[in-house]
């Protein structure tokens, strides 16, 4: 095993190690919320975690809040509804997911209507880049464990009026928007929380020690996938702009923790662990 999978499972086993700790919610699965910036691993470690699970006789499915992004008319009817805010102009913050549509996969999630509960794929090349729902889904094995769902702003919640505006007002990124934009997202969040944050029993956070390593996290991302396939995708200053998107949030909302047990993991610049801490 190479010295990154290494540590890929080293942190995979951390967070089984949390979850088994975890009391069973009568017979159905553990429901867990995981949260990480982009370029900070969550993803792999989420697959890994599976597999730990599995070795442990745990039967775990993982699923990605991306998956769950409005199709390609809902989020064009959404930006052009919201013109004065650029946060909206395209998929990734709060607003742009189609929650009907996770409430109703968590609900089967919660009692399995005896049916196979499946989750959708959102197509992130569709239309230019801009995405799209596939036209295919995924099932969830049958006989659930434990089912983590990901996502980069999963488990932030709202803020306090006065609060958000302290946070927006010293933020390099989020006070180039309007406040009206931030104060609209908090909202969002407000109700996003409100209508997913029940399913959950406990929380897994990637808390990194500068939310400045996103950029070089997600640059490098970027670098190793146009090595894999021949040069293709954003260009350095494309990738800088499309972390400026998602900076706002982790510069408002990004020390906010939810109602729920929470496990995080501090992480240095290379992404290594500096810290563990159990909340709740």
């Amino acid at each position: 095993m190479s010295t990154v999978a290494q540590v890929i499972r080293h942190k995979a086993e951390l967070v089984a190690g949390y979850l088994v700790k975890q009391p069973r919610p009568g017979t159905r699965p553990l429901v867990v919320s995981m949260q990480g910036p982009q370029g900070s691993g969550k993803s792999t470690i989420c697959a890994r975690l599976v597999d730990v699970l599995r070795e442990k006789g745990v039967v775990a499915a993982a699923a990605s809040l991306d998956d769950f992004y409005l199709p390609h008319a809902g989020l064009t009817a959404l930006a052009a509804a919201n013109p004065s805010n650029a946060m909206l102009a395209g998929r990734g913050p709060p607003g742009t997911h189609d929650v009907d549509l996770l409430v109703d996969t968590l609900s089967q999630v919660h009692s399995p209507r005896g049916g196979e509960v499946v989750l959708p794929v959102f197509d992130k090349a569709a239309h230019g880049g801009r995405g799209d729902r596939a036209g295919y889904t995924v099932p969830v094995p049958a006989g659930l464990d434990v089912f983590v769902l990901e996502g980069w702003s999963l488990g932030y919640g709202p803020l306090p009026d006065t609060e958000a505006r302290a946070r927006w007002a010293v933020g390099r990124t989020a006070r180039t928007h309007p406040y009206s934009s931030m104060a609209q997202v908090n909202t969002l969040l407000a109700a996003f929380e409100g209508q997913v944050g029940r399913f959950f029993d406990c929380h897994v956070a990637i808390r990194p020690m500068t939310f400045d390593y996103v950029y070089t996290w997600r640059l490098e991302q970027e670098h190793m996938m146009k090595e894999k396939n021949g040069g293709k995708g954003m260009s350095d200053e494309d990738v800088r702009r499309f972390v400026d998107r998602y900076m706002p949030v982790y510069e408002v909302f990004g020390e906010v923790r939810p109602h729920r047990p929470t496990f995080s993991l501090l992480f240095g610049p290379e992404r290594e662990i500096v810290a563990t801490e159990e909340e709740g």
